[in-house]
């Protein structure tokens, strides 16, 4: 998931970088919780032990 996360904040800086408009911080937040959002329903969806509390707690704090 780490990755997911600085994945999307190294594609906002090389946009900068290369003369690009960046998003909206929230945009940009948005974008991060969405990974996050799917990345724990896929490991869900394939029977991630553990998981269901760690799903729980995401959509708690970011709603």
């Amino acid at each position: 998931m780490l990755s997911k996360l600085l994945f999307t904040i190294w594609r906002e800086r090389n946009k900068i970088k290369h003369g690009e408009k960046p998003l909206p911080m929230a945009v940009v937040k948005k974008l991060m919780d969405k990974e996050v959002r799917n990345k724990l329903s896929l490991m869900k969806l394939k029977g991630g032990k553990g998981i269901e509390d760690t799903l729980q707690y995401w959509f708690s704090t970011t709603v």
